[in-house]
C-alpha cells in the first residue's frame, strides 16, 4: 500500500503529477493492498506460529489488507482528497499498457548499481503490468489467510484503502 514500492506508482501506472491511474482491464476487478505494518504483524505472527508447531503453516501463505476495484479505489481517494486533486482512472488495452510501459524511465533507488538492461525491464514490467491489472491475479479476497494469523481481527486492525486514502490527503506520492 505504501511507498516505497507501494502499488501506486509509474510503474504500476499510477502517475501522481498527471493525477491519473493507467489501468490494464475493465476497472472492475478487485486488487489486493496491504500496509507495511499489516505484513509485518503478519510475518510476527508466522514467526511465533513456526517456532511453536510449524505443522499449522501452510506452504506458503497469502494476506489480504484491502481489496477493492480500481474504480472503487479512485472514488475512494478523491473522497480524501476534498477537491484538492482529482484522480482520474484511464482504463488500457493491452496493446496500450505496453506502450505506457515502454516510455517509462527507470529510476533506481540511490546507490543502486545501474548495470540493468532498459528493454528487458520494459518488457517485463509490460508482462507483470497487464497481467495483474485486469486479471485478477492480485485478487486476494477469496484465498487468503487473514484469518491464521489474525483471526476475526483479534490481534490487530487491518489497515483499510480509506485509512490510507485519509492519511496521503487523497494523494499517494512517490518518495525516492
Amino acid at each position: 500500500m505504501e511507498h516505497p514500492q507501494g502499488g501506486f506508482l509509474p510503474s504500476h501506472g499510477f502517475m501522481a503529477e498527471e493525477e491519473t491511474w493507467y489501468m490494464p482491464g475493465t476497472g472492475d476487478v478487485p486488487l489486493t493492498f496491504t500496509s507495511k505494518k499489516d505484513i509485518a504483524l503478519s510475518v510476527i505472527e508466522l514467526i511465533k506460529m513456526a517456532m511453536s508447531d510449524p505443522s499449522k503453516l501452510p506452504e506458503y501463505v497469502r494476506i489480504a489488507g484491502t481489496n477493492k476495484t480500481p474504480k472503487e479505489i479512485v472514488e475512494i481517494f478523491n473522497r480524501a482528497a476534498k477537491g484538492k486533486t482529482h484522480i482520474k482512472l484511464k482504463l488500457l488495452s493491452d496493446e496500450e499498457a505496453d506502450d505506457l510501459m515502454k516510455k517509462l524511465k527507470w529510476d533506481l533507488p540511490p546507490g543502486q548499481a545501474s548495470d540493468f538492461d532498459p528493454e528487458y525491464m520494459n518488457e517485463v514490467a509490460s508482462r507483470v503490468f497487464r497481467m495483474s491489472g485486469g486479471t485478477g491475479n492480485i485478487d486476494f479476497s477469496k484465498k487468503n489467510d487473514n484469518e491464521l494469523v489474525n483471526p476475526g481481527e483479534s490481534k490487530w486492525k487491518w489497515k483499510t484503502i480509506e485509512e490510507y486514502a485519509d492519511e496521503v490527503d487523497g494523494m499517494p506520492k512517490d518518495i525516492w
